[in-house]
Formats: C-alpha cells, structure tokens, sequence
C-alpha cells in the first residue's frame, strides 16, 4: 500500500488541432408512419432499427412493443384494420412494392396485389382502409404514366381502380370517415402538392389547400370536422397541421424546429400520432388534437460502452443496451458489424476486456449480489461463432448469436467479497489481474487499486489513500501500472511500480481540469487518456518518454476507458452524442475518425 507523493510537472500544449468528428451516417427512419388500432389502446408502426424496415406494435403508453413482420425486404406504411383484425401495409420482399397484410400477433401474413409480366417498381404503395373495411385506397404506377395516382380496391386486392389522372403525381389517400370521399395529396411534382378531396369514385375532385411547397399526408378527423396534414409552408421542414374540413382556418400545431410526417388521428379524435426528430432521431409521438402535450411513446436510442479490441484485432467486446434497456455484453466485428450478445443477466454487465490469448471475457456484474451495493468480477469463455439464421415470413427469426439473443455460457465469478469489484486488466503476460475496489463513503464510493492472480486468488490492496485512485493500465514488461488517482481534488494520471508500489506524477497541473482513464499502448511508449484541459471532454496522446501531449478528437465528450489495437495504430473509445454512448475508433494520429455503433440512431 501506498501514500502518493509527487511534483508538478509543467503541461505540455497540444501539437495539433483536433480533426472534425466523422460525417454522420445517412438519415435512419427509425420509429415511423404510426396507425391506431381501433380501440385506441396500440398503435402499429415502421422501423429501421434492425437494418430492414419492419413493423412493430407498441402500447399508446409505450408498453408492450413487438416485432410483427420479418421479412428480408422493407415492410412500411402500416394502416390498421376497422374491425382490428388486419394489418395492411406495403413491401418490396418479393421485388416491386406490393399489398400484403397480417394479423396483429404476426400470423396470417398474405399478398393482395400481383404485378404483371412487367412490373413497374410501385405497383401498390401507401394503403388505407374505407371505414367499413370493404374497401382500400393505395398509390400505384401500375398504368405507365410515369408517376403514381389513387387506386381503390376491394379489401382482397381485386378490382382495382384508377382514381385520379393527375399531372405530376397524387398518392397518400385515405377515406373520409363516412367512406363517401378521399383525401389525397396532388401536384405538378413531387415537392409541390396540395391538398384535395374527391368522391370515393373519383368524381368532383378539389383543391383544398394552395401553400408554396408540400401539403400532404391528409386525413380527416373522426367527427368529420377537420383535417391534418404535413406542411413545408413555414420554413422549409415538414410539420403538423390541422384545418376545416372545408380547407379553411389552417393552423400549425407543432411549431417547432424538429421535422414532422405523417398522422393518423386516434379513433376518438382527441390525439394526433405522429413522427417527430425531435429527440435527435425518429420516434412516435401522440399530441392532443389542439397540438398540446406533445409526448414520445417510442424510446429506442440506446448505449454502447465500453470497447476493448480482441487480442488478434478482429473483434471488440463492448456493454449495451440496445436489448431492453439492461447493460449486457457483445461482440461484433472490427468494422462495426455482426454484433452478439454474450450476456443475458438482471444485473449491470460492464466494462468487458478479453484475457490474454482471447478465450476469455472478464467482465463486472452485480448479479450474484449478497450485500447491498455489491458488483463481482466474472469470467467467461468466448462462445464459437455461429451466423444469425432468418425466420419465415411472420415467425421471429431463429438465431444463434444475433443482437437480442444470449448464447452465453457460464460465468464463473473470480472475484467478489461484498464490495464493489470492477474495471478488470489482466497482466500482458496473463498470470495477474488489476481491477478497483470501491466502498461507499458518506454516500459516495471511494475506490482504491488491487491485484489478484488470474484466478482471482490472493487479493492484495495497491493503495490505501484519503483519495480515490482508479482504472488501472498495464505499462510495457507488467513492471508499472498507470491510473488517475484526485489527490489534490481532480483526477490526474500517475504510474505505479509494481514490485515496489511507488508512484510517480505522469501530467500534474492546478488547472481546473481532469486528466484520466489512462491506457498504455502496445509497445509502452504512448498513453492515450482523456482529459477536459481545454473545456470539453477529449482524447488526448502521451508521449512518455517525451512528455510531449497530442489532441486527438475535438467535442466528441468521451468518457470511457479506451482500447489499442494490437499493432498500435488505432484506438477505440466510446463517447456521448445527445447523452447517449456511442463506440468510435480513430487512428493514432488523430486521423479516421469512424462511428462503429448507431446506438444514437436505435439502429441494432
């Protein structure tokens, strides 16, 4: 055990600026396209979050979500049936977009419309049911005019009709509530409709709106009173309206900065659902009919921690939530892919790392409590790979190792006394184990440093400090350990000897700031940590021998321990975007900044 004594070294300036984060990905329609069932207690929807667009079934109050379709192409614009019975929504599984429908629990799935010799790529799109369920409504090419109109259909797909014969296109219909009308979105091009009404038959059509930009997305209220609908006519992005049924009074009920699509009115008419951007990603969202009290029902960002690089540089451990909200462990694929759940336990399963030779996960997890508080170190073996298989249309997949499904095997604890035992660093040559040990004081866990044998055997306090000292890092030849230790009241890096447990300042400074989570690279020479020396939370690179500090990201707010590969040349980290972890890697030298997860966007 050791006291902390050390001088004040002076503090290196940052060699270069810091590269721009890399460019974000491509839109993700995460959670969209909402319908009501018919008792207003469930609403069924669209999402991305698995890579393929499928549909899912949520409570109005959030509860209870459930995947409906799966299928290897994209299943989009769910409308419910009136008798409850039917989901309808269109797909391009089997090549052009057609109609199919399913029953609510996934069973019963069936094709309604089949293209010709010739298909034309949207020969169904956008469906809605009459008020009757005799009848449905869609989008379709089917007639060669170079863009879609309205159709009408019996609700079996057969005889359909051609409705409108529009200049530049018309689609997005749905019925009145008396089944006797259709309101639908028309206009020269794509970006520049309006709304209409017509009869069922698609006689007396008129316009009903004529704002610059897209009205689209109509449907009337169920009292037959108003109608809502997406508009661009404020600003440029797409937000919610409502208006008399007569296309007068129009009104915004949104107002904000946030894009909006896409409604459906709830069967009472007193809620609006709705997808919105506003949390930083596609979400359902349910309104009262006057645009008050706007609320989120999907919630569906989660968190990657934590990554830490396999010993041969083909695959990264990593924490996440993408599973119902509970921290397990996973793998994936250097380049971001193939990811795998390895855990499935009631508890926080954290900071994972790989033993040595990469048989070997150890991990922290409080699920084999005794005593209030406590978190155990674990250990487990790497499972063998095995490829996710696809389900038959309407049945969950039967996967082995795919997100969501645990092929763990067991977890044998290695080290747990009733405290708080965590952030596990085998030695390089695999025979030690570093980790913390925290105990609550006046309601605020202090840690201190700790070494046992690989097995867990013979724990030995490193230090033994008024202060904390935390997240131990292996140096070249396991003769040194560096971590950040607060003596002076914030968090600054130090090296340890093992043999003698002495303890020299690596970057001291009285600047209001925090050095830490320190880790040595492959060869011992360079340390990469974090810091907020220069007010937001960074990576940064120690040159050892030199002193010499380098900035590596700039305003990416990381917080997690870091990882090298195993050549030394890039380095993984997780860092929060809108409060919400993501997994990163960067080159060494501040180059190739990439996203590897998409936890922000809730895609799996």
């Amino acid at each position: 055990m050791v006291f902390i004594a050390f001088s004040v070294l002076l503090l290196q300036s940052p060699a270069r600026a810091a590269p721009a984060p890399a460019a974000e990905p491509r839109t993700i329609f995460l959670n969209i396209n909402p319908s009501w069932s018919p008792d207003g207690r469930r609403l069924v929807f669209q999402s991305e979050r698995e890579g393929h667009t499928q549909l899912y079934v949520i409570g109005v109050d959030g509860s209870g979500e459930r995947r409906v379709t799966f299928s290897l192409g994209e299943d989009t614009h769910p409308a419910w049936s009136p008798d409850g019975d039917w989901i309808l929504f269109d797909s391009d599984r089997d090549g052009p977009w057609n109609l199919y429908e399913v029953h609510p629990d996934g069973t019963g799935e069936r094709r309604l419309t089949h293209p010709g010799a010739t298909p034309t790529e949207e020969f169904a799109r956008h469906p809605g049911w009459s008020p009757d369920g005799k009848r449905i409504v869609f989008d379709s090419d089917r007639d060669g005019a170079g863009h879609t109109d309205v159709y009408i259909a019996n609700a079996d797909g057969s005889d359909p009709r051609r409705l409108t014969r529009s200049e530049g296109g018309a689609g997005h219909a749905s019925f009145t509530p008396d089944g006797a009308r259709i309101v639908y979105a028309a206009g020269p091009r794509p970006k520049e409709t309006d709304v209409w009404i017509m009869d069922a038959d698609g006689g007396n059509a008129r316009k009903l709106t004529a704002a610059p930009g897209a009205d689209a997305g109509a449907k009337m209220s169920p009292d037959g009173r108003h109608i809502a609908f997406f508009s661009v006519r404020d600003g440029g992005k797409p937000e919610i309206y409502v208006m008399d049924a007569d296309g007068g009074n129009p009104r915004n009920l949104t107002r904000d900065t946030a894009t909006e699509y896409e409604l459906n009115w709830s069967p009472d008419g007193r809620r609006i659902a709705y997808y919105s951007d506003a949390p930083g990603r596609f979400e359902i969202f349910v309104m009262d009919a006057d645009g008050a009290n706007a609320k989120p029902v999907t919630s569906t960002g989660y968190e990657n921690a934590w990554p830490a690089w396999s010993p041969d540089g083909r695959r990264i451990v990593f924490g996440s939530t993408r599973c119902g909200g509970d921290w397990e462990i996973f793998t994936m694929e250097a380049d971001g892919g193939a990811p795998r759940r390895l855990t499935s336990s009631p508890g926080r399963d954290a900071h994972p790392q790989w033993s040595r030779e990469g048989k070997q996960i150890l991990f922290q997890s409080p699920r084999d409590w005794e005593a209030e508080g406590q978190v155990s170190i674990y250990q487990m073996e790497v499972p063998p790979q095995a490829p996710a298989t696809q389900g038959a249309a309407g049945t969950a997949p039967a996967t082995q190792g795919a997100a969501g499904t645990a092929i763990t095997g067991t977890a044998v604890r290695l080290i747990g006394t009733g405290a708080f035992d965590g952030v596990p660093e085998p030695s390089h040559d695999g025979q030690r184990l570093a980790f913390m040990r925290g105990r609550l004081r006046d309601d605020k866990y202090h840690w201190e440093l700790w070494l046992a044998d690989a097995d867990g055997k013979n724990p030995r306090a490193l230090t033994e400090n008024a202060w904390s000292s935390q997240v131990p890092t292996w140096g070249p030849g396991d003769r040194t350990i560096a971590f950040h230790a607060d003596p002076m009241g914030k968090n600054r890096l130090f090296t340890m000897d093992v043999a003698t447990t002495n303890v020299t300042p690596l970057l001291i400074s009285t600047g209001d700031f925090v050095d830490e989570v320190p880790s040595y690279g492959p060869d011992g020479s360079r340390i990469a940590f974090v810091s907020t020396r220069n007010g937001t939370r960074d990576l940064y690179l120690l040159e050892v021998a030199s002193g010499r500090v380098s900035r590596l990201t700039k305003g990416l707010d990381v917080w997690s321990q870091v990882s090298w590969s195993p050549d030394g040349r890039r380095i993984l980290f997780s860092a929060k975007t809108s409060d919400l972890d993501d997994v990163y890697v960067i080159d060494a030298d501040g180059t190739g900044l990439t996203r590897l997860t998409k936890g922000f966007e809730g895609v799996r």
